[in-house]
């Protein structure tokens, strides 16, 4: 596999769904009233299960980059971390705010 495919595959797509959560949560909390959010957010739910994905590639990702002894690159090992963490901080962030 070609090594900038790889990269994105496993580094930026992942960022880019969770930033399409991001912008859905937003638009949800912000821009929605509160009696159309109920069924807005079983949308999120599916949304959700996406980013369940994301956590679990870019946790093994991060254990892969870490185990593999990679130098270098470290700002790529930042980003698989990163995107672990931000799926968990949006669904507490739904649940406070909902």
């Amino acid at each position: 596999m070609n090594a900038s495919l790889k990269h994105f595959l496993l580094y930026y797509l992942p960022l880019l769904a969770n930033i399409a959560l991001i912008t859905y949560l937003v638009w949800q909390l912000n821009l929605v009233p509160y009696f159309q959010r109920q069924g807005e957010f079983q949308i999120f739910s599916v949304l959700y299960a996406v980013g369940g994905m994301v956590v679990a590639v870019s946790g093994v990702t991060a254990f892969i980059h870490v185990a593999a002894n990679q130098q270098g690159r470290r700002r790529l090992f930042v980003l698989a971390l990163v995107n672990t963490i931000i799926p968990t901080v949006l669904l507490l962030a739904m649940l406070q705010f909902r």
